[in-house]
């Protein structure tokens, strides 16, 4: 089968670490619940490997949905997030200020083209500097389920 395009799986998430701020006390700063979260102290054991632990840090994080796209555009994703956090930047840029916290947004991209290429955006820019650090996942020559399309 040849491939008339190429397809990309774009999705992110902010993540707001803490070893001495609770999951509730983030919750109620920013006035979101969290998609995502654990508590310091909770026992864990890894699905992969089955090992076992205590986790060392509180985790707060929200994600957008995963989209596909002809085009590599983290936008959209960005732009789900921004709208949950609207009215809160003060509240982000506080926590990124403060030592107790770690912001971190992280994006993932997937594509079965053997590349990708970003224009970063200068709101996205402006949306990146809310947060310490901004990871960016790349997985080209995956397989992208095109019947998700229609």
């Amino acid at each position: 089968m040849e491939i008339d395009s190429y397809y990309f799986k774009i999705s992110c998430e902010l993540a707001i670490t803490s070893e001495e701020v609770s999951v509730t006390d983030i919750t109620k700063q920013l006035g979101v619940s969290p998609d995502r979260f654990f508590a310091k102290g909770q026992i864990f054991q890894s699905k992969h490997s089955g090992t076992q632990g205590e986790k060392t840090y509180n985790l707060w994080a929200i994600s957008s949905s995963e989209s596909i796209f002809e085009y590599e555009n983290i936008t959209p994703s960005l732009n789900e997030l921004r709208s949950v956090l609207t009215g809160r930047e003060d509240v982000l840029r506080a926590m990124k200020l403060d030592v107790r916290y770690d912001t971190t947004l992280t994006i993932w991209i997937e594509t079965d083209d053997a590349g990708i290429g970003l224009e970063i955006q200068e709101h996205d820019i402006t949306f990146f500097n809310l947060v310490n650090y901004v990871h960016f996942t790349f997985l080209p020559n995956k397989i992208i389920d095109r019947d998700i399309l229609g």
